[in-house]
Parts: C-alpha cells; sequence; structure tokens
C-alpha cells in the first residue's frame, strides 16, 4: 500500500471505451489545457486513475457510457 501526498486535483472525467476515453483525454490534457493553464502547472508526484466498476454496463470497459476519471495533480506557479 502506497500513501498518495495531499495535493490540489484537477479531476478530468472520462466516458466511453476505456482505452479511447483515457487515450483521448489525456492528449487534451497535455496539448490543449496543461498549456493553456496561467496560474497552475504541474506537480511532481502522482497522476491517479479512477475506473467504474465495470460490472455497472452492459459491455463492460467496452461500453459507450463506461466512466473513469484521470486526476491531476497541479500548484499555484
Amino acid at each position: 500500500m502506497r500513501t498518495i501526498p495531499a495535493f490540489t486535483w484537477a479531476v478530468f472525467p472520462c466516458r466511453g471505451k476505456l482505452a479511447e476515453s483515457l487515450r483521448d483525454v489525456n492528449v487534451k490534457i497535455f496539448s490543449e489545457w496543461m498549456p493553456a493553464l496561467k496560474d497552475y502547472e504541474f506537480a511532481a508526484g502522482y497522476c491517479v486513475e479512477m475506473y467504474d466498476v465495470p460490472d455497472k454496463y452492459p459491455k463492460g470497459v467496452e461500453d459507450e457510457n463506461y466512466y473513469a476519471e484521470i486526476w491531476i495533480p497541479v500548484k499555484k506557479k
């Protein structure tokens, strides 16, 4: 078990087939959102992914409504 240090987190929802939605959101985070930040920057530390329970969806992680999140640690510049 690891303890993740406290950070301010930017949380990005990912909805859709797992691999595709995570890839698409990661591309947007690092090519659009991060470069546009004026007051915050990436904080050294962990990036976290949260996955919903696949059994809640008819097609599991391949379901078009499957939900996950990407958490990015940020800090004030």
